[in-house]
């Protein structure tokens, strides 16, 4: 069996001389390119032709969408995301940019390798770390969606007043309802809700995104 070629993106000169150092210190690999930008991932991946990119999401140039572009035109090149940030969002965006693994830095060498022969054999790799966040903020917006709501006009329009830290008879003239009805229609929201209080109401409003974002940057005022 031949060695397995990789090729090593990283502005950073001292990690990327260093893992080109313990990967090509490893049976069965070698080191084929090093580059420093997003500029060089799609040249590299084209005329170097390394079985496994490892390339970092952090620095300069527009890295998913030249991983895009290397995806298309050197589809036989695996690329594994070797970065520090652990955002689930740049994990998600990456892999749907069409890389092949995400791991973090600080990860075990060990790891790195077998990361590497997980996506040679087809698979897709993220460090378990990583993996147990996807879950968890996946269930969160699952949970979210589940507790979605849906409010009338008149509900999200109290709402809104009460994110402005409006008391309920400016709200009543506002509206050109009675004080007595928007009681009524306070005792409605906090049971829809699931709140306690006015306040509780407008922050689960906002985080069900039953509210703009900046309705909620008000509610510094709300009393």
């Amino acid at each position: 069996m031949g060695l397995t070629s990789i090729a090593i993106i990283d502005d950073h000169p001292t990690l990327r001389d260093g893992l080109a150092s313990l990967v090509g210190g490893v049976n069965g690999y070698a080191v084929a390119a090093v580059g420093t930008a997003a500029s060089e991932i799609l040249s590299i991946a084209m005329h170097v032709e390394p079985d496994v990119m490892l390339v970092d999401l952090q620095m300069p140039g527009d890295v998913l969408k030249t991983i895009v572009r290397t995806r298309g035109l050197a589809p036989e090149t695996k690329i594994v995301m070797f970065t520090a940030s652990d955002r689930v969002d740049h994990v998600i965006a990456a892999l749907d940019a069409g890389a092949d693994g995400y791991v973090l830095k600080g990860s075990s060498l060990e790891e790195l390798l077998l990361a590497v022969e997980d996506i040679k054999a087809g698979k897709t790799y993220v460090s378990p770390s990583l993996s147990s966040k996807m879950i968890q903020s996946f269930r969160q917006k699952a949970e979210t969606q589940r507790k979605r709501v849906d409010l009338s006009l008149r509900e999200e329009q109290i709402i809104r007043f009460l994110s402005e830290g409006l008391p309920n008879k400016t709200i009543a003239i506002r509206l050109n309802i009675s004080e007595k009805t928007v009681k009524h229609y306070m005792t409605g929201l906090i049971q829809k809700l699931e709140a306690r209080n006015r306040l509780e109401v407008v922050m689960r409003a906002q985080r069900m995104g039953l509210l703009p974002k900046a309705a909620m940057e008000r509610t510094s005022n709300f009393h």
